[in-house]
């Protein structure tokens, strides 16, 4: 276990190296906090325009802010996959360095959710501050036990993501793009379930994203729909705890077929030019 969190802070500060070496910090910064600002003013506008009630702007304001670690935590192992074996011509010495490429990966996915949770920082500062949000009350516990489950769950999920990216060519981040618009249409992130039909409603409530934001938001006072108001928030967070343990069971297998599988075909320190 010692080895697996070392390489895992490993992976996790060479991530962090990757994605900040490029400029300064003054730099940096802005262009990290651009896109999500960008898609809470556009969320904004949309409340507006559509008239929604004031109850209704919160709700889907918070859940746009926390859904961008997602995609970042989801994309992130995959890309360090396809950039480590594309662009830097890596992996293969990865692959042959002591321990298992697994955790190192789940190091470049922790490494992004940070970064992703200071943009969630600054959005809910910015709506705070300029948006005239309000949290009704804070439950520091339950907020922090959502969050880590959430983070959990799709760290694993995109460990399984990497084992499929080692079968494919350098436009594979594609797939983890695809998969993130998935999640954020079945999770309730900017509308209240209902507005789904009856039998796409199921597949919100297959998404870890699901209960990963409802809690969030009972953490933060918050309601949106009326879809999990029967379910208490001891039975949410265990829900979440279920998603993440079969999240788990799921990366690691999934991982390991897909690894099975590229060196079987030769593909550990394949590049591509498609």
């Amino acid at each position: 276990m010692r080895q697996f969190f070392r390489t895992i802070g490993t992976g996790f500060v060479l991530a962090w190296k990757k994605e900040t070496n490029w400029t300064g910090a003054w730099v940096y910064l802005p262009f990290l906090l651009l896109r999500p600002l960008a898609g809470a003013m556009l969320i904004y506008v949309m409340v507006r325009a559509a008239s929604a009630p004031p109850a209704y702007f919160a709700p889907a304001y918070i859940g746009n802010a926390f859904f961008q670690l997602v995609p970042a935590v989801l994309g992130g192992l995959s890309w360090a996959v396809l950039e480590d074996r594309e662009r830097y011509q890596m992996f293969k010495y990865v692959y042959l360095a002591p321990g298992h490429v697994a955790p190192y990966l789940l190091g470049h996915g922790l490494s992004r959710a940070v970064q992703s949770l200071l943009g969630v920082a600054v959005l809910m500062l910015a709506g705070i501050a300029f948006l005239h949000i309000r949290v009704p009350s804070f439950h520091p516990a339950l907020f922090a036990a959502a969050l880590a489950l959430g983070i959990a769950s799709f760290l694993f999920l995109g460990l399984a993501l990497a084992g499929c990216s080692l079968l494919l060519a350098r436009h594979g981040h594609f797939m983890t793009e695809s998969i993130g618009g998935v999640f954020f249409l079945f999770s309730g992130a900017v509308f209240p379930l209902e507005i789904l039909p009856l039998w796409l409603r199921p597949f919100a409530w297959a998404s870890p994203a699901t209960w990963w934001l409802e809690a969030l938001r009972r953490s933060l006072g918050l309601s949106f729909g009326s879809s999990l108001a029967g379910f208490s928030d001891a039975a949410i967070l265990a829900i979440l705890a279920g998603f993440t343990i079969a999240c788990a069971a799921l990366g690691f297998a999934g991982y390991a077929a897909g690894e099975r599988r590229a060196r079987w075909k030769g593909l550990l320190d394949a590049t591509t030019a498609m």
